[in-house]
């Protein structure tokens, strides 16, 4: 280690002043760098050192050290100290000879009078901290910086080294009291920088250890220095760090209330529980923002966000409480009473009217709603599509397959480079695949591939795929076919294909436990097919849905071990990172997982997000 270290120094240095060296200062260093060290030696020797921190002296120690000639060691080292005396790091080298000569006495004088004479300077004590850490004398290091830190009386000083020494020595409990130390005097500037020695210090915590003793410290100082407000912030987010958001929240309702805050910190922790799907806090912390009253800053916005994340919980919950449906759609009916339609988002209006179609089945009412939502955003072409697909996707639902690809149609015709008409395009696609024309759902998808949403791009591509991997190459397209035999027309070719699309369309209906046990079909029909890893892929996302944790996992490793070379292996690999994540609460598998995906599928749409978390996980700023 104090080799790499010595080697990095000179080799910087070298960069530094290249341009000015001699011929005789070139060559002594190529002999260096080539492992001629007696040649580098002898030419080094004829080089007068007359320069304060001399890149030679270093290209000079480092030829010796390599020898181990000891003796031209302490003499160039001596020799350095008397001509440069206010230099203490010449001392240090000085210390380090005479302890690689065993004389360990003769070594601690030099170190110990290093400290003494440190100049009450920063730049010299980090100087002298630097010295020491270069020969791995990290107590030395750490000594000089706290003196250093009395000298220049700034017990602030020096946080992110010495933090770095005690992370390396292993002691995180004076790492930790050097966070707290930084917001003593209850000075929020210092916040971020003590989060950062916090998260990095929990990088590596397996057993939960260093959060517990980093959760006991702080809440000690929280009873003892009550005032503190930095106490409780950082307590705060060290809870949220640790995905445990009941007791953040319980932090945050107390700030809010002993400040008389408007609820600003409330909505933070409820997009943080949010990202983090823990639905409930979210929705908790947002309600208690909400009954300060709409007089309230936040209210609005508090408001609105509530439905969102009550929707986004429905939509990834099974079974859903008919107390929730029916709890947010009164939600939605007063604020639509109450502010009218135009004041609703274009995202509210359709996570309305997917709730009434998909999750209370009132499709009729849902229509009439899209309808009149049409009717208001005549001037916004985006929006009118928007909802016009909306309204398609609940006409499909109803089985009205002719009335669907027409609207989607019409928005792909309106707005193909958009990424509204790519999306209509693509669910008209998906549309014939439900109905059975695989060969014109390919056609489509294959010009989508090409769209300039990567998200659409990779649907289609692997519906694609999807299609040309199972159909049978005799299969003829059959003519004259009536238009209400087209949903799941029973034709006696591609039947594990047929399968598939009406398990995929039951899961589009939102009939979540049909859409399971026709997957199970696929599987019997053709056990070693290759729709086997799609069906299980799919059964796997039913079960995350309905809390099986367990089985998932195994459905999606199993994946992972036998399909590994199929189109939804980064898919499986990628989501057991968020299953371990999100749900299973183990960080380092989930690191696992996301590492897996980085190295094995470089190409994945996921690498991007996987590097994302991974990088959070591990505890980067």
């Amino acid at each position: 280690m104090r080799r790499f270290l010595l080697t990095c120094l000179l080799f910087c240095l070298s960069l530094l002043v290249f341009a000015q060296q001699t011929p005789e200062e070139q060559l002594a260093i190529q002999y260096y760098r080539d492992g001629e060290y007696e040649k580098a030696s002898e030419l080094f020797e004829k080089i007068p050192l007359t320069k304060k921190n001399s890149y030679l002296y270093y290209y000079n120690f480092q030829t010796l050290y390599e020898l181990h000639d000891l003796d031209k060691l302490e003499k160039l080292a001596k020799k350095q100290c008397k001509l440069f005396p206010e230099q203490q790091r010449y001392r240090i080298d000085l210390g380090f000879v005479y302890e690689m000569g065993n004389q360990i006495g003769k070594a601690e004088k030099e170190y110990q009078g290093a400290l003494k004479d440190m100049p009450a300077k920063e730049y010299n004590i980090k100087d002298v901290y630097s010295a020491f850490l270069s020969k791995g004398k990290r107590e030395y290091a750490l000594d000089a910086l706290l003196k250093g830190r009395n000298l220049l009386n700034n017990n602030k000083l020096f946080s992110k080294e010495i933090t770095g020494i005690y992370s390396q020595l292993g002691r995180s409990d004076k790492l930790f009291e050097e966070a707290i130390a930084l917001i003593s005097d209850n000075d929020a500037k210092y916040l971020p920088q003590a989060e950062e020695i916090i998260q990095n210090a929990l990088a590596d915590d397996e057993n939960q250890l260093k959060y517990q003793t980093i959760k006991t410290l702080l809440q000690k100082n929280m009873q003892k220095y009550p005032e503190n407000d930095c106490y409780t912030l950082l307590l705060t987010w060290v809870y949220q760090v640790n995905k445990d958001f009941p007791e953040a929240l319980i932090l945050a309702k107390a700030l809010d209330k002993k400040n008389q805050e408007d609820g600003a910190r409330l909505v933070q922790l409820a997009t943080t529980a949010q990202y983090a799907r823990n639905y409930d806090v979210a929705i908790e912390a947002l309600e208690y923002v909400i009954a300060k009253g709409n007089e309230s800053p936040q209210y609005d916005n508090a408001f609105n966000k509530i439905l969102d994340i009550k929707y986004q919980k429905i939509s990834n919950t099974f079974p859903v409480k008919k107390q929730e449906l029916t709890s947010l759609e009164n939600d939605y009916r007063h604020f639509v009473e109450e502010k009218g339609l135009g004041a609703c988002s274009t995202n509210m209006v359709l996570n309305y009217a997917s709730l009434l179609a998909f999750y209370l089945d009132k499709p009729q009412e849902a229509t009439t709603l899209l309808e009149e939502a049409i009717k208001n955003s005549s001037r916004d072409a985006k929006q009118l599509n928007e909802y016009k697909v909306k309204l398609a996707d609940i006409l499909l639902y109803m089985n009205n397959v002719w009335d669907a690809t027409l609207l989607y149609s019409q928005v792909d015709k309106d707005m193909p480079n958009d990424e509204i008409g790519q999306t209509a395009k693509f669910k008209n696609a998906k549309l014939s695949f439900y109905i059975g024309e695989f060969a014109w759902a390919k056609s489509q998808l294959d010009v989508l591939r090409a769209a300039t949403s990567k998200l659409i791009a990779n649907d289609a591509m692997y519906f694609s795929l999807l299609i040309s991997d199972n159909e049978d190459e005799d299969e003829e397209e059959e003519e004259g076919e009536e238009e209400d035999s087209l949903l799941f027309a029973q034709t006696l070719t591609n039947i594990p294909l047929q399968y598939y699309a009406k398990a995929d369309f039951l899961l589009f209906q939102n009939k979540v436990e049909e859409a399971y046990t026709m997957f199970d079909s696929v599987i019997m029909m053709s056990p070693f097919g290759t729709l086997v890893d799609d069906a299980l892929y799919q059964q796997a996302l039913i079960l995350i849905k309905k809390k099986d944790y367990l089985t998932a996992e195994q459905l999606l490793q199993k994946i992972e071990e036998s399909h590994s070379t199929e189109l939804l292996a980064d898919d499986a690999i990628f989501k057991l990172g968020e299953l371990y994540e999100y749900y299973i609460h183990d960080p380092n598998k989930a690191m696992d997982y996301y590492r897996k995906l980085m190295r094995d599928f470089p190409s994945s749409l996921y690498v991007t997000e996987a590097r994302t978390r991974f990088r959070a996980l591990r505890g980067d700023q």
